[in-house]
């Protein structure tokens, strides 16, 4: 699965929950839950992004990864994002 060229995040917003709504610059809208990926896979260095208040800190960085926290402790590249899964590395499916 390829990505578009030159894809990028326009908007993005935090919506109810764990969930935050993606509008990509293809015009795809992307409704993604990190909840289970947070709760799924805990870790001493991102668990504190289960706090709601925390959890809305997120950034979108330049290449349209989002993440949170000023040394990026969670970070999901846009490619994940695009295709509303978490868990797949995409990047290596790219070299292959």
């Amino acid at each position: 699965m390829m990505i578009p060229d030159n894809l990028s995040i326009v908007k993005s917003e935090y919506i109810d929950n764990y969930m935050i709504r993606l509008l990509f610059s293809d015009g795809t809208v992307n409704e993604v839950d990190f909840g289970n990926y947070l709760f799924k896979y805990p870790h001493p260095q991102y668990d504190k992004y289960r706090n709601l208040s925390k959890f809305k800190s997120f950034k979108v960085n330049n290449h349209g990864d989002i993440y949170w926290g000023k040394y990026r402790n969670l970070m999901f590249p846009i490619e994940n994002l695009y295709f509303n899964n978490l868990e797949k590395n995409y990047e290596l499916e790219y070299a292959e």
